[in-house]
Parts: structure tokens; C-alpha cells; sequence
């Protein structure tokens, strides 16, 4: 069967989903998760950016024939814009890029966007992988920070739109 990937706004219904991603312990460690939020925090953060309160995001729910497998997102900071992807599951079938590319053609016509960066432990070879097959460049900057009492590399990729 032919899979349809979709980019589509988060919807309160996806939430429950979503906050079980953020309890997977595989999930914690490749996104730096120490202490996962309580559901009423998580809740309560999505409230805000359903308001509008959170204009330096950016979220879009990953759907597959309707399913919803992940996120994508962008995070401005004041200068950069910082891009995340979560797939919770069916990795390594091209969904990630199909996902990748949707979003990065609306992020570019619809938020002048140029230009984004991913930060991504040195140790989490499958993203680091999916980002430089997707025509992203490490820009050299590091730096390093602690997950549960280990120091672990987090480096910076760059692609131009």
C-alpha cells in the first residue's frame, strides 16, 4: 500500500499521543529528556501555543494514512531557527524525509525561512544520519552538556533552503 504523508496542525486530540512519546525512554535519551514534564505542563504548554503565546514555535503533527506517527517543528530563537523531528514509529521507510521535505517547502513560502539548523547528540547515529542525508552540513559549532551525570556532545547542522 502506498503510504500518504501528511504535515498537518496539531489538534488536541493529538496530545495524549504525543505525551506518551515524550514518557519512551529511547525517545529521552536521543532528544536530551532528563525529567519528562507532567501531563498537566505538557498540556499547559500546548495551551499556550494553541493561544498564540508561543509565536517562536512552529509544530506540525507527522500523519501516515491518517495516523499520526510524529512531529516536526521549528523553534526560532531570536536569530536561527533550530528544526526538530520526532517519528515514534515506522522508521527507515522514507516517511522522516517525506515529512522533512513538506515541511521545509511550507516553512520557506509561508515563514521566509532560508535557512535552519538541528542540534543532535553525537552519539544518536540514526539522526545525525537521516540529517546528512537530507542535504544537512555540520557547521563545526559543539558544545556539550550533561544527561543524567554524562557529558555528551550535542553538534550543529545547517541546510540552506
Amino acid at each position: 500500500m502506498l503510504e500518504t504523508v501528511q504535515i498537518v496542525s496539531i489538534q488536541k486530540s493529538h496530545l495524549q499521543h504525543m505525551y506518551l512519546w515524550e514518557l519512551d525512554k529511547e525517545i529521552q535519551m536521543n532528544t536530551g529528556i532528563e525529567h519528562p514534564r507532567t501531563y498537566e505542563l505538557f498540556l499547559n504548554s500546548f495551551a499556550k501555543y494553541f493561544r498564540g503565546e508561543k509565536p517562536q514555535y512552529f509544530i506540525k503533527a507527522v500523519e501516515v494514512n491518517g495516523e499520526l506517527l510524529g512531529k516536526i517543528e521549528l523553534f526560532y530563537d531570536g536569530d536561527k531557527n533550530y528544526l526538530g523531528i520526532l517519528l515514534a514509529s515506522q522508521r527507515d521507510q522514507g516517511i522522516g524525509t517525506r515529512a522533512l521535505n513538506l515541511f521545509l517547502i511550507e516553512v520557506k513560502q509561508c515563514r521566509y525561512v532560508d535557512r535552519v539548523y538541528v542540534e543532535v547528540y553525537d552519539d544518536n547515529e540514526r539522526s545525525l544520519h537521516f540529517f546528512q542525508k537530507n542535504k544537512f552540513v555540520y557547521t563545526g559549532e559543539s558544545s556539550a552538556e550533561w544527561y543524567k551525570n554524562q557529558q555528551r556532545k550535542l553538534v550543529t547542522l545547517v541546510r540552506d533552503l
